[in-house]
């Protein structure tokens, strides 16, 4: 019975850690992934609020990445958007 309890917090362990791992790397609500140009060093993935986004797409010339994963943030990225639709045409 001990050994059953025993496996049965392990395994509840094991599952909280996945969790507790995926919801580190989700994006925050209120936030968006976004390929930021920077002129001569090119381009990289920054978090921006969804409040900054307008002005990031305006003012940079910066596109949308279709993604949550907060691990893509400082990734070089490729700022094309030939279709002009604000989402970057190649994403990470």
């Amino acid at each position: 019975m001990r050994r059953l309890v025993l496996l049965c917090v392990v395994v509840l362990a094991s599952f909280g850690l996945v969790i507790s791992h995926d919801v580190l790397l989700a994006q925050p609500a209120g936030k968006q992934l976004i390929c930021h140009v920077t002129g001569n060093a090119g381009a990289h993935i920054i978090e921006v609020s969804v409040n900054a986004v307008p002005a990031h797409l305006r003012n940079h010339d910066d596109c949308l990445i279709n993604s949550t994963d907060r691990a893509l943030i400082g990734e070089p990225c490729d700022p094309t958007d030939a279709n002009i639709n604000d989402i970057c045409d190649i994403q990470p």
